[in-house]
């Protein structure tokens, strides 16, 4: 490697001046991890307890933003800098370019991780306001020197001008920001970790849509308008839901929804009324976009004192339904009824009969019983009944194929959602009787 360019290379000014960019890069790192972990109330208890530099503290933490950006701009060009420096020494050594290459690498490695990386950031954030304090008027200087350069960041933006931050992004941010805030607290074990997960938990509503909360509308129950109120009863009491949707011509066309305490309310009062239709007894349903925040929804909900709400897609057709105890459990996990289950495996009951959950694999309950079950429709036992009857299985619903008979079993879960079925030979029905 020809070194005759880098003969009057002033190496001893060089290294000494690149240790130096690396050591306030470090600083300047510890001043982030500060401003991340420094909240405005501290910053205010320091000025309180009338700590030197306290105020100019409050003044960097209150414009975060612009102290942050300005620190780290500076820290990069330092960075920088002193990589440059460090390499153009090793040049000079003369060794083959490879040797250089390695070693400038390995070197340059090891101090921007031992100087900049790690001992900076472990010792900022264990004491934030007191490198806060100590560094205010690094931190000062820097901010001052990065605007020099402002002139020069609007030109740029001016060339390739910046869109306006949409609301999704708002809300991205918005939840970066205070997930990192619990993890922080976590760690400072002030919170149980199940604590923690809530509270990152109620951040991430703000990003959640309804459409990956709601119940799909191929899973919805739902009753014509022209069924009479003692139908609607038989099935709010065999589906377990206390809420249905009323349709018109269609699935796409809910008209309201029936409350079982109206049902029962009208049919127990007078028993004339049992043969009344679901229409003369059904409330106004509430509609709202599948793409809507569920946070907002939540709000919607408690502002307009309602529970149960249709989301819409965007061709203005039903996509599903989405409740208030559903935006709970994103929050708090899954609700269960104290007679819920968890699902198990299958349980052979006799010879020729099983119990298998309903999302046990068509395949698998076709090896149970030495046979080639259909599985083009569905892959679980609870979508081979649903694409056989055409809507969604309730307790005791029946189904034969193939010689087998297919008896849904007892609902789970607050959405009532069939969770096992009874499956035999029809022939060892037949011996039974």
């Amino acid at each position: 490697m020809t070194t005759n360019g880098l003969a009057g290379l002033p190496a001893v000014y060089l290294t000494l001046v690149s240790l130096g960019f690396f050591a306030v890069a470090g600083l300047l790192n510890a001043v982030e991890t500060a401003l991340e972990r420094l909240s405005k109330a501290t910053a205010q208890d320091l000025v309180d307890d009338e700590r030197r530099g306290a105020e100019i503290v409050l003044a960097q933490v209150t414009d975060r933003a612009h102290t942050d950006y300005s620190v780290r701009s500076v820290r990069l060009v330092l960075q920088t800098l002193a990589t440059i420096f460090l390499t153009l020494v090793i040049a000079a050594a003369g060794w083959r370019w490879w040797l250089v290459a390695l070693v400038a690498l390995g070197l340059n490695w090891l101090l921007l991780m031992l100087f900049v990386a790690v001992l900076p950031r472990q010792v900022s954030a264990r004491w934030p306001g007191g490198t806060m304090l100590a560094l205010q008027g690094l931190t000062s200087f820097t901010v001052k020197l990065n605007d020099l350069f402002a002139p020069l960041a609007g030109v740029v933006r001016r060339l390739k001008p910046e869109g306006p931050q949409t609301e999704a992004e708002a809300r991205y941010e918005m939840a970066d920001d205070l997930r990192e805030m619990a993890d922080q607290v976590g760690e400072a074990e002030l919170f149980a970790e199940e604590d923690r997960q809530m509270l990152r938990s109620v951040f991430e509503l703000g990003q959640t849509l309804v459409r990956e909360v709601m119940l799909p509308r191929t899973d919805m129950i739902t009753i014509s308008e022209d069924e009479s109120l003692s139908k609607a009863l038989k099935l709010f009491v065999r589906s377990g839901f206390s809420r249905l949707p009323v349709t018109g011509e269609d699935a796409d066309d809910i008209r309201g929804l029936v409350f079982f305490k109206d049902c029962a309310r009208r049919v127990l009062g007078d028993p004339e009324e049992a043969q009344t239709p679901v229409s003369a007894a059904m409330r106004r349903a509430h509609f709202v976009p599948d793409n809507m925040y569920a946070d907002d929804l939540m709000r919607q909900m408690q502002r307009d004192s309602f529970h149960m709400a249709l989301a819409v897609d965007e061709w203005g057709g039903i996509a599903g339904l989405v409740t208030l105890e559903d935006l709970l459990e994103e929050v708090v996990g899954e609700l269960r009824d104290e007679h819920d289950h968890a699902e198990g495996e299958p349980v052979q009951l006799s010879e020729d009969e099983w119990e298998v959950p309903a999302r046990f694999s068509v395949d698998d309950l076709g090896e149970l019983f030495d046979l080639e079950l259909p599985d083009e429709d569905a892959a679980t036992v609870g979508g081979l009944v649903a694409s056989e009857v055409n809507k969604v299985p309730l307790p005791g619903t029946r189904i034969e194929v193939k010689g087998l008979e297919i008896i849904a079993g007892q609902t789970v879960g607050r959405r009532k959602q069939v969770a096992t079925y009874l499956v035999r030979r029809q022939n060892a029905e037949t011996e039974r009787k």
